[in-house]
C-alpha cells in the first residue's frame, strides 16, 4: 500500500527520505539566496579601510578597475541561466537528486574559490575571483528548478512554497555574519569578505551531504518529449517565463545594489557597520512577507498572489521615486518606504513565479519548465543588475525606480493575461 510520499516502501523509511529530501532542499534554497546576495557586502567591504569608506577609491584596502565595478554583480546570473538551462532539463533526464548533487558540487567548489584569492588585487585577483562567481551562478542557477521540484514531488505547493521560505533568512544572513565579523575582527577586511564569501560553500554542502540520504527518484521522461510539451504549453511558458524575467528585473536590479541604495538614503558618511545594519534591518522584512505569502498562497492561489504582488510593488517603487526627488533629505522617511519596498518584494512574486512553474507544467517535466522559467528569470537579473548602475550615474537613484515601477506594472498585466488559475499539484495528479 502506498504511504503519504507515494512510495510501497515502509512508512518510517519513506518519512525518513521524505525528511532528508524538504532538508536538502531546504538547504539549497538557503544557499541560493545567501551565495546570489554576499558578493555585494563583500564588495563593499572591500571598498573600505579600517572598517571606513574611503573618498578616494585608490585609498580602499581592495581597489577595484572599472570593468569590476560594471559587470562583477552581474557575472553570477549569466552562470545561472547555463545552469537553469542545463541542470534543469538533465534533472528529468536523469532524475533530480543526482543533478542536484551536481550543482552543489559547483556551488562549494566556486564558493572556495572566491575565499582562497591572493593577497595582492591585481589582475589575477579579480579574475580568480570572476570565475568563482560564475562556477557559484552555473550551481545556484540549477538549484533553482532542482530544489523545487524535489518539493514539489512531494505534495501541494503549499509545500513548495515552504521550500522557498528558506531563501528569504538566506539572503539576510551575509549581513549578519559582516556584522559580526566587524564585531570580531574589526578592521581585518581580508579575513572579512574571504569569509562572507566562502562561508556561501557551508549550506551547499549540508545540502549535498542531505542528498546522499534521499532515496533515489528514477528519471520520469525521455529526451524527446521536450520539444512537443513545449509547443503544447506556450502560453504557460510565455506567463510563467515572462513574469519571472520582468520580476527579477525588478528585485536584483533593486536587492543586489542594497549598499548603494541606502547610501543615497542616508549619504556617504554612514559607517561599513551602520550600512551593515540598515540592510538587516531592511531585508527583515523579508522574513514575514515570506511567511505571509507562503500562509496565503493556498487561498488566493499563485496567478492572483503573482499579479497582486507585481501590482503593490509597483506602488512602492512609485512612491519612493516621488519622495526622493521631492524631498531627497528625507532619510527616514526614504527608509520606510524602502522596507516597504522590500516587504512587498518578498510578499507575492517571490514565493509565486518560484510555484507557478511546478504548478502548472506536467509532472514528468517540472524541472525542465521550472528551469527555463527560472533561466527568464535570471536574464532579467542580469538586465537589471547591468541597467541599474548605467541608469544610476546618467540619472540617478529616483529614475531606476521609477523604471522598475514601469516594469511591475507590465509584469502584472502578463500574469494577468497569460496565466490562467493554475491548479494545485494534487488535481495535475
Amino acid at each position: 500500500m502506498a504511504n503519504w510520499y507515494g512510495s510501497t516502501e515502509p512508512v518510517g523509511k519513506a518519512e525518513q527520505s521524505g525528511w532528508w529530501r524538504a532538508f536538502a532542499s531546504g538547504c539549497s534554497n538557503f544557499s541560493i539566496q545567501y551565495n546570489y546576495q554576499c558578493a555585494s557586502i563583500a564588495l563593499a567591504v572591500m571598498s573600505t579601510h579600517n572598517d571606513l569608506y574611503v573618498q578616494d577609491p585608490l585609498g580602499a584596502d581592495y581597489p577595484r578597475p572599472p570593468w569590476v565595478s560594471r559587470s562583477l554583480l552581474a557575472l553570477v546570473f549569466v552562470g545561472s541561466m547555463a545552469g537553469m538551462m542545463c541542470f534543469g532539463y538533465l534533472g528529468d533526464l536523469l532524475g533530480h537528486r543526482r543533478a542536484l548533487q551536481g550543482t552543489k558540487g559547483l556551488v562549494v567548489l566556486g564558493a572556495l574559490l572566491c575565499s582562497m584569492l591572493p593577497e595582492d588585487s591585481g589582475d589575477e585577483f579579480w579574475h580568480r575571483l570572476a570565475i568563482g562567481r560564475f562556477l557559484v551562478g552555473v550551481g545556484l542557477g540549477g538549484a533553482y528548478p532542482l530544489s523545487a521540484a524535489c518539493a514539489g514531488a512531494s505534495g501541494t505547493s503549499s509545500e513548495v512554497g515552504q521550500a522557498f521560505f528558506w531563501q528569504t533568512p538566506g539572503g539576510v544572513a551575509p549581513y549578519l555574519v559582516t556584522l559580526l565579523l566587524l564585531h570580531v575582527m574589526p578592521g581585518d577586511t581580508s579575513w572579512q569578505f574571504r569569509l562572507v564569501l566562502g562561508l556561501g560553500a557551508l549550506p551547499a554542502f549540508l545540502a549535498l551531504a542531505a542528498s546522499w540520504r534521499e532515496e533515489s527518484a528514477p528519471p520520469v521522461h525521455a529526451a524527446g518529449d521536450l520539444r512537443q510539451a513545449l509547443q503544447s504549453h506556450q502560453r504557460i511558458l510565455v506567463g510563467t517565463a515572462g513574469t519571472w524575467f520582468l520580476f527579477d528585473v525588478a528585485a536584483y536590479g533593486t536587492v543586489i545594489f542594497t549598499p548603494r541604495i541606502l547610501n543615497h538614503v542616508f549619504g556617504e558618511s554612514q559607517s561599513l557597520t551602520q550600512m551593515a545594519l540598515h540592510s538587516v534591518m531592511m531585508l527583515s522584512f523579508a522574513v514575514p512577507a515570506t511567511f505571509l505569502a507562503v500562509a496565503v498562497l493556498p487561498r488566493v492561489g499563485a496567478r492572483t498572489l503573482n499579479a497582486l504582488g507585481l501590482a503593490i510593488i509597483s506602488v512602492c517603487f512609485a512612491v519612493f521615486a516621488a519622495v526622493s526627488a521631492v524631498f531627497p533629505d528625507a532619510h527616514k522617511v526614504l527608509f520606510a518606504v524602502l522596507c516597504a519596498l522590500y516587504f512587498g518584494l518578498n510578499f507575492g512574486p517571490s514565493v509565486a513565479t518560484f510555484v507557478l512553474p511546478v504548478e502548472l507544467a506536467p509532472p514528468e517535466l517540472r524541472s525542465t519548465f521550472h528551469g527555463l522559467s527560472a533561466a527568464a528569470g535570471k536574464c532579467g537579473a542580469l538586465v537589471g543588475a547591468l541597467l541599474f548602475p548605467l541608469l544610476d550615474e546618467t540619472y540617478g537613484v529616483p529614475a531606476v525606480m521609477l523604471a522598475q515601477a514601469f516594469v511591475c506594472a507590465f509584469g502584472a498585466l502578463l500574469s494577468h493575461v497569460c496565466l490562467g488559475e493554475s491548479l494545485s499539484i494534487q488535481e495535475a495528479r
